[in-house]
């Protein structure tokens, strides 16, 4: 016989399955190295080139590198050969942080070409895998476990009315 399958637990499920994957493009960094022909190791926060977080992630890709990349058709992220094709067009005297050096000369010397010089970040990626220890600042949210903990209290006064 089939019970009833509790309110809670249907939104729970709903929860998780609203969340969807989250695309990390681990190899932006490597294509930035392979088009400036240098190799500046491991990302070390070169996620901070594009975006205005060190974890990435969608909707943070604001920085001026990125803006001008956007202008020169990349579009949301996910495709190296697109990426290559759009740095490729990047002119020799483009400096989106105005600060003097052109955007080709910092990505080739390791620099950030959005602004301040990199610090430590990811180590391997941007929005994904192993980051490294990262303090939230005020307002960021986590909304995998927003949902995970709204699911749960759902599950609590669920179960709670039942007694």
């Amino acid at each position: 016989m089939l019970r009833r399958i509790p309110p809670s637990t249907l939104f729970c499920l709903a929860s998780a399955s609203w969340l969807g994957p989250a695309y990390a493009t681990p190899e932006y960094p490597s294509v930035l190295d392979a088009v400036s022909m240098t190799n500046c190791g491991e990302p070390a926060a070169r996620c901070l080139v594009c975006h205005t977080t060190a974890r990435g992630g969608q909707g943070t890709a604001e920085q001026p590198f990125a803006l001008e990349l956007r202008r020169l058709g990349l579009n949301h992220g996910h495709d190296a050969s697109l990426l290559r094709s759009v740095l490729a067009r990047v002119s020799d005297a483009t400096d989106s942080d105005k600060d003097g050096l052109p955007d080709k000369q910092e990505l080739s010397d390791c620099g950030n070409p959005s602004g301040e010089d990199l610090t430590e970040g990811p180590v391997y990626g941007c929005d994904g895998a192993q980051l490294a220890p990262h303090v939230a600042s005020r307002g960021e949210h986590d909304p995998a476990l927003g949902a995970l903990a709204l699911g749960l209290a759902a599950a609590l006064v669920h179960f709670g009315r039942r007694r």
